[in-house]
């Protein structure tokens, strides 16, 4: 072999460690990103966890209030119009409700000053 066929041997074998480092320092970097986005996305997730076992504790004391005899005492009352031996159920009808409501509504939109004024000074 000729020194130039030597020379260019090394320089082959420097290019190929060259790119072969440079493939490897690539694919560790992606992997180094890959771990970090996943450390936010645990984070994310942990978030997420507690936000769930909140609602699931709300869920099941709901579920505790549901299930209990004053509640469904309750919704028979006003659901179903029963009552218990001896009283007597009342039930008005929705026109007169609704006429109810619309006289707070109007009363509501006045000023809590003119309220006032009103009740103390009569006019």
């Amino acid at each position: 072999m000729s020194i130039y066929g030597e020379c260019m041997e090394k320089k082959r074998g420097g290019l190929f460690i060259l790119v072969l480092g440079l493939v490897v320092a690539v694919r560790l970097g992606s992997n180094v990103v890959k771990l970090y986005k996943s450390g936010g996305r645990l984070t994310e997730q942990e978030a997420k966890l507690v936000e769930v076992k909140k609602e699931n504790k709300e869920l099941k004391a709901r579920l505790a209030q549901v299930q209990s005899s004053e509640f469904m005492e309750r919704e028979a009352r006003e659901k179903l119009g029963l009552g218990k031996e001896g009283e007597v159920v009342v039930i008005i009808p929705e026109k007169e409700t609704e006429s109810v409501k619309n006289k707070t509504q109007t009363q509501d939109d006045e000023p809590h000053w003119v309220k006032w004024r009103k009740l103390y000074l009569k006019f």
